[in-house]
């Protein structure tokens, strides 16, 4: 039912959106639960969604994008194993300032820069990290109610739309 209302709720949100961005869904990488939005555990600044399903290396992660548009996809990644996932990036910058990352995946064959949609870049570290920026400042109006830390989503359930 919970995922019926927000499902509801974020249908409702896009028609508040006009139609050339409509299409900027933010997508979940792979299944999870989130473990941290804006702020972490501690009380600092966060700023992104993670997502981790407890399994390192089970779930292939993909770009979190749906729409009309291909993006490109630059990734800078290298850890190959769970003990130290963090630094992998895929990012994709737009061409007003803005840009958007997928942070702590592993690196496998699917690990190149590419042109997609939605695709697989490698696989979950110990959690998969979505960021948003504008103008180098992290942004959370993407995801603001519509995920919320200890929620349990499906791969390709709606996380955000990036205005």
């Amino acid at each position: 039912m919970r995922n019926t209302m927000r499902t509801l709720a974020t249908l409702a949100s896009l028609a508040l959106i006009p139609t050339a961005l409509a299409g900027n869904g933010v997508m979940a990488p792979h299944p999870g639960t989130v473990t941290a939005t804006t702020y972490n555990t501690d009380g600092s600044f966060h700023g992104a969604v993670d997502i981790s399903s407890g399994r390192c290396g089970y779930w292939g992660v993909q770009t979190a994008f749906v729409g009309s548009l291909f993006w490109n996809v630059t990734i800078n990644s290298t850890a190959t194993n769970c003990a130290a996932p963090t630094g992998n990036v895929a990012v994709h910058n737009f061409a007003d300032g803005r840009s958007y990352r997928i942070v702590d995946f592993l690196k496998t064959p699917a690990s190149v820069d590419k042109t997609c949609d939605r695709c697989t870049i490698g696989d979950e570290g110990l959690r998969t990290h979505v960021q948003y920026n504008k103008n180098g400042t992290k942004d959370t109006s993407w995801y603001s109610g519509v995920t919320t830390k200890g929620e349990a989503i499906s791969a390709g359930e709606m996380i955000g739309v990036i205005n």
